[in-house]
């Protein structure tokens, strides 16, 4: 693909740079409409005067509709959308860059969005599809047991999950641990029943809080329902997570001053599992839980890892270093270009 653009280039540069603006218009109106004209432009450091250019002639064919709030894809737009997307991708290099983080970070694959979802939250919306797609590529028919853990980056990819991952299979989805004082809406418990709804499978939940002495652990283990789900994690093929900083994971966890102190002193940066490392993948403190613990990852067939932003580089690069070769990366190029100092 590389070598066959250099030709078209040669033959006709004004055709693949007309169409690589305009695709980028595309993709920029998709992931932040409704957008105003000033605001894409300065977005795509590009004129308003050019920008309208192809706004202009991308609303003749019918890809954009405008409205007061401002522009937006058409359906016909958001096909075109799609269905060049693994095209541009390859023009740009995009496919590369993911065969050298996988490399880096010593993982099985990675997959690497358009854009920054610091920047654009619907960056989201394109790594829960690419999470989905590839779950229904990987998963074996028949029972599959997927642990999933909470935050806002799974609460927000569980949304693109589709009922086709079902197709031939049986779903069933467990959260890795209980609540963690944090919104209703970002617990394992509800992102395990979106999950659920949008696949036609099950799930199931643990109502355990994660601040717990160890004196408290006993009694929970006992209960039929933490029972239930301790045995199906240890059925589990697949597993979901994302990675956190060490300094917004503290927070929302409302952690001990104590330990806060220690996190700073330990220089952590990045939480995954309720653990807190360093840049060297060193674990400084752990969390006491119930629920999937670390070391049993190295043994689940699936793991995916699924965090994107710039400011969660130094987290994603450092947690790869306690990560299973078995572990599947969904990122944006807003994270995948300071790891690889694009």
């Amino acid at each position: 693909m590389r070598n066959e653009i250099k030709w078209l280039e040669a033959i006709a540069p004004d055709m693949v740079d007309v169409f690589l603006k305009r695709f980028s218009v595309l993709r920029s109106v998709a992931l932040m409409a409704p957008i105003g004209r000033r605001a894409l432009a300065a977005h795509l450091n590009m004129s308003e005067r050019v920008l309208r250019t192809h706004t202009d002639m991308l609303r003749k064919l019918g890809m954009i509709q405008s409205s007061p709030a401002g522009m937006m894809l058409t359906s016909e737009g958001q096909a075109a959308l799609t269905g060049l997307s693994a095209m541009v991708d390859s023009m740009l290099g995009l496919q590369q860059s993911e065969r050298e983080l996988a490399q880096i970070l010593n993982i099985d694959r990675c997959f690497i969005v358009s854009g920054d979802s610091d920047r654009q939250d619907r960056v989201l919306d394109g790594m829960g599809t690419i999470l989905n797609d590839t779950l229904a590529k990987l998963l074996p028919e028949g029972n599959n047991v997927i642990v999933v853990m909470g935050g806002n980056t799974m609460a927000q990819v569980a949304k693109e999950f589709s009922p086709e991952l079902s197709n031939k299979r049986q779903l069933t989805f467990v959260p890795g641990r209980g609540g963690m004082g944090q919104s209703l809406a970002m617990q394992a418990n509800t992102v395990c029943s979106i999950m659920a709804e949008r696949t036609h499978g099950e799930s199931q939940s643990m109502y355990v809080p994660e601040k717990l002495s160890q004196k408290s652990y006993q009694p929970l283990l006992e209960e039929p329902s933490v029972q239930l789900v301790l045995g199906l994690i240890k059925q589990s093929n697949v597993v979901i997570h994302g990675i956190g900083r060490a300094d917004e994971m503290a927070e929302r966890r409302e952690v001990d001053p104590k330990i806060l102190h220690l996190l700073k002193d330990k220089n952590a940066v990045g939480e995954a599992f309720g653990c807190f490392y360093n840049q060297q993948g060193e674990i400084v403190y752990r969390v006491p839980r119930i629920g999937l613990q670390f070391e049993r990852i190295n043994s689940i067939d699936h793991v995916f890892a699924v965090a994107g932003g710039h400011t969660k580089a130094q987290a994603i690069r450092s947690y790869m270093n306690l990560a299973p070769q078995q572990t599947y990366l969904v990122t944006d190029e807003g994270a995948a270009n300071l790891i690889l100092k694009k």
